[in-house]
């Protein structure tokens, strides 16, 4: 069966965007133990910026590092994982049976297979590059990121088929009331 148009050029494009999400993700892990640091130093600098303009004096030299440990662990782990979720996700229902969504089970198998595979991947990668080290609670984190962007799929999915499903209902009714 044949793809409408629009269809198959917005999976392309999710599609795009999963493996240039998940591609960043997999070079900053890398990344040597200075460089992912400087990296991260812009980020935790912009937003303890943004957090002391909202509410000066939030972050002080006494509690910097929490912070910075705070923003490295909630934008570089489970942001970058949770934005991963969303489009791996989404690109997993869209490739793997787009015209039934009603029967998703292996679409959720393999993105919660594909989203525990990344964390570990990663994480099995510091493990071998200088100035790096791999955690076990780092794995954790990226996939509850992970599971939360699937689980922003899953429930524009479900809403999405239970519309779908409200109105095939309410035409099936008119159908009938007009056969009467």
């Amino acid at each position: 069966m044949k793809l409408p148009k629009k269809y198959l050029i917005f999976s392309i494009i999710i599609s795009v965007l999963a493996l240039a999400i998940n591609v960043f993700i997999i070079v900053h892990s890398c990344l040597d133990g200075t460089t992912s640091g400087n990296a991260s130093k812009g980020v935790v600098d912009v937003s303890e910026n943004v957090v002391n303009t909202i509410a000066p004096g939030t972050v002080t030299p006494s509690n910097h590092e929490d912070f910075a440990t705070f923003i490295r662990k909630a934008f570089g782990h489970f942001g970058l994982f949770m934005i991963s979720g969303l489009s791996s996700s989404l690109t997993a229902f869209l490739w793997l049976n787009p015209l039934n969504w009603s029967k998703y089970w292996h679409q959720i198998l393999i993105a919660l297979g594909f989203g525990l595979f990344m964390g570990i991947l990663t994480e099995a990668i510091q493990l071998n590059v200088d100035g790096r080290s791999g955690q076990f609670t780092d794995v954790l984190i990226d996939f509850s990121g992970y599971i939360l962007g699937f689980g922003i799929i899953l429930l524009i999915l479900f809403l999405i088929i239970r519309k779908k499903n409200k109105k095939s209902q309410v035409s099936e009714n008119q159908q009938s009331e007009t056969a009467k």
